[in-house]
């Protein structure tokens, strides 16, 4: 007995498949497909787009066994609409990313806590050739700052030393590494931290493998600081070295959600570990970089409560948070307006938890004024 096939016209460019491709049955009315007839009915007249998603009724004439015209056409549909999504989601990350890469950014402080602060300005100024830029009590939250460095915070990468009203000392941990500063002169400035009575970690001499002069001192808190000698810069302080379990993961978040380059990678496995440069601009010699420092196999690190965080400003705190929850970042205070100041800021940490803060770059250009 032949068999009839009920179909769309709207399907007519996807044809629904005959029994003969789902069954194993010998007999005639199923071992060949068979003539496909248009039926006039509700369901045929209507429009495919009408048809995807909807529930329709099942047709007298369906094969046993054959997905019904209506579970094609919602399955065809959820198709759709998954594609969809997805396009629309890599079609916003897209966008997300050309924000962070455009975005008018740079680095503008490294906050940490210090259990003297009058102390540890003394040997910044004194030691390290800092200037005193601005200072700041707030004595209703029981704290000051101070804030260092080599030329006017408009444009350079600067110190916020923070000092909580009674507090003297802070666990660093075992993640913070050290600060990088140029100088002209390494030897010189060892010199004078040691006639200051300043602790020197590492006397100067060639960084190994290769030829740079180095040195480590110590602040009175026991934050470490590399000495580099270069030639003069428009930025001596140039570095910041956080370490990190996952290098890989690390620079790609810095690169996709905070906009940065990675500008250098280095792998020394005599001493197990391999370090990238990530920063603004193209000149590491001109600018501050994060140096992120992974050592073989340790995935983890204790943060301590004495470093605190990196500063940067941004044109938009919104689209910065996003960026940030985009690629792997987690939102620790969601962008707004701060009480009083009416600063708009955002506070996120990167997978590894270390925390940076972004500032509307008008509103903390107010700040200075």
């Amino acid at each position: 007995m032949a068999t009839t096939v009920v179909t769309a016209t709207a399907m007519a460019q996807s044809p629904l498949p005959c029994a003969s491709a789902f069954t194993n049955s010998s007999s005639a009315s199923s071992s060949a497909c068979v003539a496909r007839v248009a039926v006039r009915s509700p369901v045929a007249r209507l429009p495919a787009s009408s048809l995807l998603g909807c529930a329709l009724p099942v047709s007298r004439w369906q094969v046993p066994g054959l997905p019904g015209l209506s579970q094609v056409l919602q399955a065809k549909g959820s198709g759709i609409v998954a594609s969809a999504a997805s396009a629309e989601a890599a079609t916003n990350e897209d966008s997300i990313l050309e924000f962070a890469k455009n975005d008018n950014r740079r680095m503008l402080h490294v906050v940490y806590r210090v259990g003297d602060l009058d102390k540890t300005i003394k040997f910044y100024t004194e030691c390290l050739g800092m200037k005193l830029l601005r200072r700041r009590d707030i004595p209703e939250e029981k704290y000051t700052n101070a804030f260092l460095g080599y030329g006017p915070e408009e444009d350079n990468f600067v110190v916020e030393l923070t000092y909580n009203y009674g507090v003297d000392k802070y666990d660093i941990g075992t993640g913070f590494g050290h600060f990088g500063i140029a100088v002209e002169d390494v030897q010189r400035v060892v010199d004078i931290v040691k006639a200051k009575h300043g602790k020197v970690t590492r006397e100067p001499g060639p960084v190994k493998g290769g030829k740079t002069i180095i040195a480590f001192v110590e602040d009175p808190d026991g934050y470490k600081f590399e000495l580099i000698q270069r030639p003069r810069t428009p930025e001596p302080f140039c570095q910041v070295m956080l370490r990190v379990g996952d290098l890989d993961r690390a620079v790609q978040f810095y690169e996709k959600a905070f906009g940065m380059k990675e500008l250098r990678r280095i792998d020394i496995p005599e001493q197990k570990y391999t370090l990238a440069m990530v920063g603004y601009g193209d000149d590491e010699m001109k600018t501050t970089v994060l140096e992120l420092t992974y050592n073989y196999g340790v995935t983890e690190y204790t943060k301590g409560n004495g470093y605190g965080q990196i500063a940067l400003g941004t044109d938009d705190v919104y689209k910065t948070a996003e960026a940030v929850k985009t690629f792997g970042g987690k939102i620790v205070r969601e962008p707004g307006p701060l009480p009083i100041i009416n600063t708009k800021i955002t506070a996120v940490l990167d997978p590894d938890g270390w925390k940076s803060v972004f500032v509307d770059n008008i509103d903390f250009a107010k700040e200075l004024e």
